[in-house]
Formats: structure tokens, C-alpha cells, sequence
């Protein structure tokens, strides 16, 4: 899942957050973008198993949107990540931290789309 050493993104102050769709519904791929570079989650349409590089960041034309859902996380710093692997051993959760060590999004593979749930501590 992880095609990196995430040590390189660990700490980096989040600038911008992108979601990436050619399609009505879902987002293909999402970019938290650090400056100049960005952790881009996306998902494999086949398998729905997720993918997380650390790459060029990407600029919000050709298809890359503003993304909404998780505009509070601008100015925060890039915490802790877990990966997750499903039951049939695909890799199709990654969850982040923000600010810390405490869980807060989680970006899971779902019917061709990365799908974010935000984690609410009870």
C-alpha cells in the first residue's frame, strides 16, 4: 500500500486537500497536499484495494477539486498512519492522524471510489 517511507511526509504541514473524479459519484483519488509534494491515496477500480505514494502535489485543474470534506485539516501536521487490510487479506483502509497520534480520517476502497469516514472518539 505504502509506496514510500512515510518518515518523508510524517510531520509536513498539510497546505491543500484535492479529490480527483472523472465520474459523477466518488472520488478516484485524493491528494493532501504538503507544498510542493502530496500523500495521494487512490483506489484500484478492480480490487478496490488503495495505493499511497508520496508525489508531485497536483494542481486543482483537469479533473483535481477542491476537497471539501476535509478543509479543517489545512494547517495541521500530518500525524500517525495505520493501514488496513480486509478479511480476504486486500489492502483497502488508510487511516491518518492529524496534529497526533489520535485517529481522525479514514480513507477506505469501496466500489471503485476512495470513501472518507471521519473517526469520532465516543
Amino acid at each position: 500500500m505504502l509506496q514510500f517511507d512515510y518518515e518523508e511526509a510524517h510531520a509536513q504541514k498539510v497546505t491543500g486537500l484535492l479529490g480527483f473524479s472523472d465520474q459523477l459519484v466518488g472520488w478516484e483519488a485524493i491528494a493532501i497536499v504538503l507544498t510542493d509534494l502530496a500523500l495521494v491515496v487512490r483506489v484500484d477500480a478492480d480490487t478496490d484495494e488503495l495505493a499511497v505514494n508520496l508525489e508531485t502535489a497536483p494542481s486543482a485543474v483537469g479533473g483535481w477539486r477542491r476537497l471539501t470534506e476535509l478543509q479543517d485539516a489545512v494547517g495541521s501536521e500530518l500525524g500517525w498512519c495505520w493501514i488496513g487490510r480486509n478479511y480476504l487479506g486486500y489492502l483497502d483502509m488508510f487511516t491518518l492522524s492529524f496534529s497526533g497520534v489520535v485517529p481522525q480520517v479514514c480513507f477506505v476502497g469501496e466500489a471503485s471510489c476512495v470513501r472518507i469516514m471521519r473517526i469520532v472518539q465516543a
